[in-house]
């Protein structure tokens, strides 16, 4: 961002008040590499508006593959620094490296096979623009196991090699078993075992004896009282056995320098793919994002908000029933005023709008309903909590002052400002002249803004003329409790007494608070009833409005689904069409001579003209479950053994029946049974992983997903607690024949890092340690790589 945009700099510093941190934190726990997690953190706003609508197209794009229930990886991303500058530098990859390789090809298979189910422009484009990944998995797999090891047939010499070496040592074996066992060597032997020692085949011999039997020794034991001989006779045999390891040795290094330079000329098209899968990872993640909170596509106004159902993110991903509002702005009424009570939700529907209006310019589908306009607003302006700067000695007040002074520099239509509680924390008098002087100089500016405020004297004296919207939100005047239902062209009243009354204040205090009330204030109080009255039937207004939209959306999805049933039934109709069309080609294609050229031509060509029309259906608008009308569409997406997301759990859960006539499914979440409408499912927030299974059952080639690197989350751990841990997930790792562990520690004071740094370096299971990288986790992680005997 441009460091002169005022405005812009100013929203990211408040941007916190605003939730917005929260929300790209929430976002980046869907990706699974930690350069596109990284990237969501920062995710910033588009240049233009095609940009922007472009954006929201991908993600829409992206929703497509996760509506299949799976969700590509791309962790394999966190390694590939490492080995690409090695191949850039032609060097030789490490066999560990050449796994990470394999890895990052795997995954890049996988969700090219995944992008086959999809037929959208982004998967079309996606699908072009990533390497083939095949060939070099191929190549990897001719000389790797699965799992990391040299095969035996991985050339024919290293096969006859391996062979010989078996054979060999069968043969050391059977002529040291016996020695072993002759009864002449009984007197010698310390044990009945043969062992190695410095790769070659010897016997455990008395003390003392060594001289009765001749050999070569290759060492004692500890406490002296046996030595290692290699027997005379087969000091041949061993001689050749070492040689055969030479060999083998030479010709490992040799393939792995033909696989090394056949992997270099694939640098470029590692690291376009790279580049690809950086972007997919980014992309799905914001679309597992905005599908648990049911975004939907919006257009771009030039003076217009018209925001249906918004409602806040972050509330949309807790599970509860949340309330949506719908916020109408224009030319003519171009700032909204908001008034109510305490707790009522004001802050609320500010902080919603202007996270709709940083999700818009951010390329995001918004957390309202289809048909919402928006300008691409270029800055915004914050004044939410609490302003203090100790360092600039500014007070609360005096940093309110600064930032609408600020938002005076703001000018047209694609500028928003949003002040919560305008001018409230001085005196009430002073505070409401200036307020109203702020925003009369906002609407001279023409710019859109959204204020909050409990001023009395503010919320009247504007005429029909002005730009100010008055509007409040709804409390329910029996149980003195919000309902936060928007009500637009009305203001609201604090109802300070009334909540008093409400939580439990001394009566006797309330009745001398409202003797101290002028009397102006009195008879404004005593209108009150009056308002509500009208408030209600508002109230009742806008909920006749919302059934009868409710009515009409019913009679929508009916007609919806006649309309399905009919491209149903003309699909079925076009499916026997085309085999009659088949079949009468083939009858002309027998029938006609082969020198009958143009006859042939013309009656294909009739056919041809004869076949029904193809439409295609229109794309979804919304994310979510919106394409799922009926109990039957939900079985068909989600049957039993998939996973979905419980909202009221927030959990992942998975489907254990098919909807019963009530529409009702058996979902299984945290060892509890639960009964629920299927409407309230949505896509699980934690997808499958289609990597293993697409592998199994589409590769042409034999092969499986390289095994993930063990991550140890020590974060939260004493040094005490965390040490413990290492030592002994270290000891299982070097039993298990595990190559590395990843470790993340975070920052924090930086003790708990330098501590499991230092044991690191210190601990007999550990080869060698480093840090994340920029791409691998950052300082904040280490990499331990295991120490083998």
């Amino acid at each position: 961002m441009p460091a002169d945009s005022t405005g812009v700099l100013n929203f990211e510093r408040n941007v916190n008040s605003l939730d917005w941190i929260e929300i790209l934190t929430r976002m980046g726990q869907s990706a699974t590499s930690d350069i596109a997690r990284e990237k969501l953190l920062n995710l910033s706003s588009c240049r233009s508006e095609s940009e922007a609508l472009d954006s929201v197209e991908n993600i829409f794009g992206a929703a497509e593959i996760l509506s299949l229930g799976v969700r590509p990886h791309m962790s394999s991303l966190n390694l590939f620094p490492t080995w690409i500058s090695r191949l850039r530098k032609k060097a030789q990859l490490k066999i560990l490296e050449i796994r990470d390789v394999r890895h990052f090809c795997v995954e890049t298979y996988a969700l090219q096979e995944v992008l086959q189910e999809i037929e959208t422009p982004w998967s079309q484009k996606l699908r072009q623009s990533l390497m083939e990944a095949e060939r070099p998995i191929s190549a990897i797999d001719q000389i790797l196991t699965p799992g990391g090891e040299i095969r035996s047939d991985a050339s024919q010499r290293l096969s006859e090699l391996f062979s010989e070496k078996e054979r060999l040592a069968r043969d050391v074996q059977g002529h040291l078993d016996r020695l072993v066992h002759d009864h002449q060597m009984e007197n010698l032997l310390q044990e009945k075992f043969v062992t190695t020692r410095e790769g070659r085949w010897v016997l455990p011999i008395k003390s003392g004896m060594q001289h009765f039997m001749p050999g070569v020794i290759h060492g004692t034991s500890q406490t002296k009282q046996t030595v290692f001989m290699e027997p005379e006779k087969i000091i041949p045999l061993n001689n050749r056995l070492r040689q055969i390891e030479v060999d083998i040795e030479e010709e490992i290094e040799r393939l792995l320098v033909e696989l090394s330079l056949f992997l270099t000329s694939l640098a470029p098209d590692f690291e376009t793919t790279r580049n690809f899968l950086e972007i997919c990872d980014f992309q799905l993640a914001q679309a597992q994002f905005c599908t648990q909170i049911e975004c939907a596509r919006f257009e771009f106004s030039t003076s217009e908000v018209n925001l249906v159902g918004i409602k806040h993110p972050i509330l949309a991903l807790s599970g509860k029933p949340v309330v949506s509002n719908s916020v109408h702005l224009n030319s003519k009424k171009s700032i909204l005023l908001l008034s109510g009570p305490n707790a009522g939700g004001k802050t609320v529907l500010l902080k919603s709008i202007g996270l709709a209006a940083q999700m818009a310019r951010c390329g995001l589908p918004i957390c309202a309903e289809e048909g919402s306009r928006i300008p691409f607003f270029k800055k915004i302006m914050i004044g939410i909590g609490d302003s203090q700067n100790v360092d600039e000695n500014l007070s609360t007040f005096a940093a309110h002052l600064h930032i609408l002074q600020k938002s005076t520099e703001l000018r047209g239509y694609d500028q928003l400002i949003l002040i919560d509680e305008i001018c409230g924390s001085t005196d009430p008098e002073e505070g409401s002249a200036l307020a109203r002087s702020f925003i009369e100089s906002f609407a001279a500016q023409k710019v859109f803004a959204v204020v909050t405020s409990h001023l009395g004297p503010l919320k009247s004296g504007w005429g029909p003329e002005d730009v100010i919207l008055n509007g409040s939100l709804e409390y329910d005047p029996k149980s003195g409790r919000p309902t936060y239902q928007f009500l637009s062209g009305i203001a609201g009243d604090s109802l300070a007494l009334q909540t008093a009354r409400r939580v439990g204040v001394d009566p006797r205090i309330i009745d001398r608070a409202l003797e101290c009330l002028s009397p102006s204030t009195r008879a404004r109080l005593d209108s009150l009833d009056e308002i509500e009255r009208l408030k209600h039937d508002l109230s009742e207004m806008q909920r006749q409005l919302k059934s009868e939209m409710k009515k009409a959306n019913e009679q929508k999805l009916r007609y919806e689904n006649l309309i399905r049933d009919f491209e149903s039934q003309k699909q079925g109709a076009l499916e026997k069409t085309l085999k009659k069309a088949e079949k009468r080609v083939e009858e002309v294609i027998a029938q006609v001579r082969v020198d009958d050229t143009f006859k042939k031509h013309r009656q294909l060509q009739e056919i041809k003209y004869q076949l029904p029309e193809i439409v295609k259906a229109k794309p979804s608008s919304t994310l979510g479950n919106s394409s799922i009308e009926s109990s039957e569409d939900f079985a068909k997406k989600f049957p039993p053994g998939t996973k979905v997301f419980v909202a009221s759990l927030g959990k992942d859960g998975i489907i254990q029946s098919v909807p019963n006539t009530k529409g009702e499914v058996l979902v299984l979440a945290n060892s509890i049974r639960l009964q629920l409408p299927w409407q309230e499912l949505k896509p699980p927030t934690k997808s499958i992983n289609p990597t293993g299974q697409i592998l199994r059952e589409t590769s042409s080639f034999v092969s499986s997903i390289a095994v993930e690197d063990r991550t140890l989350d020590l974060r939260g751990k004493t040094v005490e607690e965390a040490l413990e841990i290492i030592e002994s997930v270290l000891d299982r790792a070097q039993r298990s024949r595990e190559e590395r562990i990843k470790i993340i520690h975070g920052h924090g004071t930086e003790a708990l890092k330098k501590a499991i740094r230092s044991h690191l370096s210190r601990s007999t299971y550990v080869k060698k340690w480093k840090s994340g990288g920029l791409e691998g986790g950052g300082d904040g992680t280490t990499w331990a790589e295991i120490m083998f005997e």
